[in-house]
């Protein structure tokens, strides 16, 4: 959870930024990234970053509202001519911010491009030091209107200041400064207000994951924000009347090569542990672990939670609540993990345990762990696939079982029933990720899943877009078959879709089955700010999707939802084999299917 003091730095920073010339998301991006390079990165879901980016935004339109609450009531009334040069104003920041948002997300964190950002705005402030017209709001034209509105579209990039630079546009269009500041923050109101509009469903959504902001709080960042606001519009309007705008240029000058040194040094290791699938006793230890191969990656530790997708820049086109869904967690170290055990013993009922017994307890129980691990997968690699001549299959990786079939027509795998009831997020996840949600498990690297149906000639398409329009995910069509023995050693095969009951469609009385096969969108990669790469779907263990997750690498070409409350999908339960039953998947591209 965002502790109360981040959410009191974020506010101000808000409020301080947005009106005075040194730019908002600038300093927010470099706050964010100081916070991480001192061991305390930002914690909370997606949805609260959403939320809390919404609300300081109306905190400060709020505070340029009151602060120039008597030149809005008369732009309907002796300035009504000024209404027309605010739309012509606003055009251009509408067409550029959507279009950034669409194809370029990771801009607004790239900390080269905010350094260069600041150079350029201090530049332009030094610049506008003897600059002050004669014009006024009422005197100006159409032309100026929209040479300020295209210099307030290119302040999309962090670190160009909107306020700074569209003023310093007015001043060169020969506007008086207190008129040139008046038209720049009426500017404002409908950049600012279309935002927080086209995010408002993210803010009317319901939460429900852990750890999430109370209400309480983001209210209190938007009072702050607005605050803050008003205080620095204040202080900006006389800087103005005194011409000594070009002041903040030196500020501008410092954070240039601070911002640039930040981007060069690279945040500091995540400490590596040896791979574990775990699920420790709740008596001991309550962390749970995701198993990525070679990385032991801790989710649910409160203050150490950490979002990658708005931190680390996405090559695909991919919107910024499409990231929402994948969360890399810094481990904890020994010291939290030693605590959290003690809590956990006291809990139980031994709270005169002391820390040693309470340690030796929690590596107990770590390596009965790590036994039942080793023998699963011992387990596991004794079993053969069931399909026919299943020693004639090529397998792609020694270590996890995954093979192409000898026509080179489709991809087996296998996997395991790990939920028969309940509403579904996931067809299949990596184990001892979503099995909650999801009605199958399988014990292999997502992308050698997408590497082997490349390589049965798979077409991978796109993940699915929420914003600043849905667009459903595409790419080639794949047919699931699943396999399996019943209790009396018969064989059984299904299609996965029949497994699933489309209770968005249908009734308990009259169960339908879900009709669409899955599509191939292959995921996405992302590079965190030390360059390196990563795929998504291989961070986040989901598979085969049922609600639209970017980092599923099949999901359902129609839209569905990743809410809690808007699941579409559920169990087909009385179809379902019982938990446990081991299962072998064939995966086909539909276009194979149709050449036979």
């Amino acid at each position: 959870m965002i502790e109360l003091l981040e959410i009191l730095i974020i506010s101000i920073v808000q409020g301080i930024g947005e009106f005075l010339p040194i730019s908002s998301s600038g300093h927010l991006a470099v706050t964010e990234h100081l916070f991480k390079r001192f061991g305390q990165p930002l914690t909370g879901s997606e949805t609260d970053f959403i939320k809390l980016e919404i609300l300081l935004h109306f905190g400060t339109l709020v505070a340029v509202l009151i602060v120039f609450r008597q030149r809005i009531i008369d732009l309907f009334g002796k300035e009504l001519r000024l209404i027309p040069l605010l739309i012509i104003g606003t055009l251009p920041a509408v067409v550029v911010g959507l279009l950034v948002k669409k194809f370029a997300p990771w801009i607004e964190t790239n900390l080269y491009i905010i350094s260069i950002c600041f150079f350029a705005t201090g530049f332009l402030l030094i610049r506008s030091r003897n600059f002050d017209g004669e014009k006024t709001c009422s005197t100006m034209t159409w032309l100026d209107a929209l040479v300020i509105g295209m210099v307030q579209a290119i302040a999309i990039l962090p670190g160009l200041s909107r306020s700074g630079s569209t003023i310093v546009a007015g001043l060169f269009r020969k506007l008086r400064r207190d008129e040139a500041a008046t038209f720049s923050f009426l500017l404002a109101i409908p950049v600012i207000g279309g935002g927080g509009i086209l995010e408002l469903k993210d803010l009317l959504k319901p939460n429900s994951e852990p750890h999430s902001l109370s209400v309480q709080l983001l209210l209190i960042g938007m009072f702050v924000s607005c605050v803050v606001g008003i205080a620095a519009l204040i202080w900006l309007l006389d800087w103005l009347k005194k011409g000594q705008l070009w002041y903040f240029a030196i500020w501008l000058f410092m954070m240039c090569p601070l911002t640039l040194i930040l981007a060069v040094l690279p945040l500091q290791e995540k400490q590596e542990l040896q791979s574990v699938q775990t699920s420790v006793l709740s008596s001991v230890c309550c962390t749970q672990c995701l198993d990525t191969g070679n990385h032991l990656k801790f989710q649910s530790v409160p203050s150490v939670e950490n979002k990658t997708a708005k931190n680390n820049t996405v090559e695909n086109n991919t919107a910024k609540d499409n990231a929402a869904e994948n969360k890399t967690a810094t481990p904890p170290t020994q010291t939290d993990s030693l605590t959290i055990a003690v809590e956990n013993v006291a809990e139980s009922g031994r709270e005169n345990m002391s820390e040693e017994d309470a340690q030796l307890e929690y590596e107990k129980i770590l390596a009965e762990e790590e036994a039942k691990e080793k023998a699963a997968i011992a387990e596991e690699q004794k079993r053969i696939p069931l399909i026919d001549e299943p020693d004639k299959l090529i397998p792609l990786d020694p270590q996890d079982r995954i093979w192409i079939t000898p026509d080179g027509r489709s991809v087996v795998i296998l996997g395991r029933v790990v939920l028969r009831e309940g509403f579904l997020e996931l067809l299949a996840c990596r184990v001892g990720t979503k099995e909650h949600e999801s009605i199958i498990s399988v014990r292999v690297k997502p992308f050698l899943i997408h590497a082997a149906l490349l390589a049965v000639g798979a077409e991978p398409g796109k993940p699915v877009q929420q914003t600043p329009q849905f667009i459903p995910p595409s790419g080639d069509e794949i047919e699931i078959a699943v396999r399996w023995d019943d209790r009396n050693g018969q064989r059984k095969e299904i299609l996965a879709q029949d497994w699933v009951w489309d209770a968005g469609n249908s009734k308990e009385d009259s169960k339908k089955a879900m009709s669409t096969h899955w599509v191939f969108t292959g995921s996405v990669q992302y590079k965190d700010e030390s360059g390196e790469n990563h795929y998504i779907a291989d961070e986040s263990g989901e598979l085969f999707g049922l609600s639209n997750f970017v980092g599923a690498i099949l999901d359902v070409p129609i839209k569905s939802s990743a809410d809690n409350t808007e699941l579409l999908f559920a169990c087909f339960t009385e179809r379902i084999p019982e938990r446990d039953t081991p299962l072998t998947l064939i995966l086909t591209p539909i276009k194979n299917k149709k050449r036979e």
